[in-house]
């Protein structure tokens, strides 16, 4: 949040988040309250309360504070290489592109990782994931609480957060699996399989399973961390959840030249 509000859009940032007053922890099965965190406290920890956004709404934000037609979608990144004062990148549809520099920030399946240190060897956890985005107005019943919650059970945890105001609920529960190893964000399954799995815990969680329309699953792997980030006018930028863009930019700052892939 500090380095949003050095670049000017934290207040944008600010009014597409979730608006939760509180962090807390809870049981499983009753719902007590094991430990909670007020904004106050996150503010005298952290020097600057948090905000938990919808991935496409903080792109949009931050799309929008750059010029116009500065940003190029649609373009799937497949290699990219050092070549002296220049950075390289190829594109599925055969086009390259030079730039002064290139960031990928591309996710667990990463290209310009592989490129640059070549291919990895992640290792199933036993863990997967389920996950999927609620509409409040959705849920049966008495109105969810939309303070940011983790709910600790057996074989995983539940996390809770709201997006857009108190429009939406964010839903993130982790499962001891070791049946299921297939690491895709995409791969969707069916809410019942969802209800079951946590059928025991607390009522108003299977409320909100229940309004969700559609759910995603996904095995969750360990990679190692590769020995350093940067080669050349290439580097990485981490994004744990798997998914980002590749960045290259051009620093002339009369006329910069950026593209997302």
């Amino acid at each position: 949040m500090k380095v949003l509000r050095a670049i000017g859009v934290e207040d944008s940032v600010r009014r597409v988040a979730g608006r939760s007053q509180w962090q807390v922890m809870r049981n499983w099965k009753t719902g007590r309250v094991i430990a909670k965190t007020s904004r106050p406290q996150q503010v005298a920890s952290f020097g600057v309360p948090g905000a938990i956004v919808h991935r496409a709404d903080l792109l949009d934000v931050l799309a929008g504070a750059l010029p116009e037609r500065l940003v190029t979608l649609g373009r799937r990144c497949t290699r990219v290489w050092p070549d002296g004062d220049v950075a390289v990148a190829r594109f599925a549809d055969g086009s390259e592109i030079e730039a002064d520099v290139i960031v990928g920030a591309d996710g667990i399946h990463s290209p310009v990782r592989a490129s640059l240190f070549g291919p990895d060897a992640p290792r199933f956890t036993g863990k997967i994931c389920y996950r999927s985005v609620v509409r409040v107005a959705a849920v049966r019943g008495a109105r969810p609480s939309t303070d940011g919650a983790q709910w600790f059970g057996p074989h995983g945890t539940i996390v809770l957060y709201p997006l857009r105001g108190e429009e939406l609920i964010n839903v993130v529960c982790h499962y001891d699996d070791d049946g299921y190893q297939h690491e895709s964000w995409i791969a969707e399954c069916r809410r019942d399989e969802v209800l079951e799995r946590y059928a025991g815990w607390h009522e108003s969680l299977l409320r909100l399973f229940a309004a969700a329309e559609v759910w995603y699953k996904w095995a969750l792997y360990d990679r190692d961390p590769v020995p350093q980030w940067t080669r050349g006018r290439v580097t990485l930028l981490g994004d744990p959840e798997g998914r980002g863009a590749a960045w290259l930019a051009d620093y002339d700052a009369s006329s910069p030249d950026v593209l997302a892939v």
